[in-house]
């Protein structure tokens, strides 16, 4: 049994991949676990048709994450990560963001995995002077250093979405600032498809990564995410 193992499966893309990859063909796949401490909202029952595509739906509920990655992992999608707001400070956060996700990617490895599959950041870079975008590059770097027959990093923008907590006033003054300056005529569809990203297309755009793309580092930008969910709507009108 090959099982695609998700974490971060409670978090706003993560939540939306784990319930669009149980109607998704992956070669090879028959089943999906979704690792978290709480339970993977799930928005509808599978068909009989999901069913047959694969054999298993698990939900693991754990405090330990790293331990409970199953031994049949052969993809392992990381939607995981949080805020400096939520977790008290930016020491916590990266505890959370790098030292977990690192864990989880070497936990994966561990058990046979040859795709990991991360949510990224824009504006990663190893040489900023601020301490997110410096993160979220460390942990692309030492996820990729651990020889994956593919690693596939997308780097959104602006994440677009509902989340059901409560959003940091940076967060919020964001997305405020994003949809004020939609509305001007001078911005174009083009800036928008560039800076920003619906969470939902996020995990479109993942899942047709695994589905199509070949072996080796990949890294998808914003505006590569958008044409990756456009073709996984495609793709998904052909097969039906």
């Amino acid at each position: 049994m090959s099982t695609l193992t998700v974490v971060g499966a409670t978090g706003l893309v993560g939540s939306f991949f784990y319930n669009l990859v149980k109607t998704a063909r992956v070669d090879g796949i028959t089943k999906v676990t979704a690792v978290s401490r709480r339970s993977a909202e799930q928005n509808a029952p599978p068909s009989p048709q999901q069913q047959q595509e694969f054999n298993q739906f698990e939900n693991v509920i754990t405090s330990e994450i790293t331990s409970s990655i199953p031994s049949s992992t052969k993809i392992l999608f990381s939607g995981l990560g949080t805020t400096r707001g939520k977790e008290g400070g930016f020491e916590n956060q990266y505890k959370v963001d790098y030292g977990l996700n690192v864990d989880i990617a070497k936990a994966a490895k561990a058990a046979g995995a040859t795709t990991y599959v991360i949510v990224s950041a824009s504006g990663a870079n190893d040489k900023s002077y601020f301490a997110y975008p410096k993160m979220k590059a460390e942990i692309e770097h030492d996820v990729t250093e651990l020889g994956f027959d593919r690693t596939i990093i997308l780097r959104p923008g602006l994440i677009l979405g509902h989340r059901n907590e409560v959003r940091s006033w940076e967060e919020q003054a964001a997305v405020s600032l994003y949809y004020g300056l939609k509305k001007l005529p001078f911005i174009t569809s083009s800036l928008t498809n560039s800076t920003s990203a619906e969470a939902e297309d996020i995990a479109k755009a993942a899942i047709r990564a695994i589905q199509t793309f070949g072996p080796g580092l990949s890294i998808i930008s914003n505006s590569e995410i958008n044409a990756l969910a456009r073709e996984y709507d495609a793709n998904l009108v052909t097969a039906n």
